[in-house]
């Protein structure tokens, strides 16, 4: 992983590292996609996609983090920020 996060993704190594900064209770209340190392996660979590398909999964950004805290660094959990249409608001 290159980074750590970016304007439109944060890690879960980040959060772990840095749970309390700024940065991390910047992404509160954010809609999110989970990724990890084969991809975004799907609806329900029930396997994998990319993020923007209509099927990729869309959740607070709390529920995603504790979606993946039983994830050890070798998944290289990822949380993007999903570009909600109105075909998605309200899934999850």
């Amino acid at each position: 992983m290159n980074s750590l996060f970016g304007p439109d993704f944060i890690t879960q190594k980040y959060l772990r590292q840095y749970p309390n900064s700024e940065r991390a209770r910047s992404w509160v209340g954010v809609m999110v996609h989970i990724e990890t190392e084969n991809g975004v996660w799907r609806t329900g979590g029930n396997g994998y996609t990319w993020a923007g398909k209509p099927n990729a999964w869309i959740i607070p950004f709390e529920d995603a983090v504790r979606k993946i805290d039983h994830c050890g660094p070798e998944k290289c959990g990822k949380f993007l920020r999903a570009a909600l249409s109105d075909a998605q608001e309200g899934r999850g």
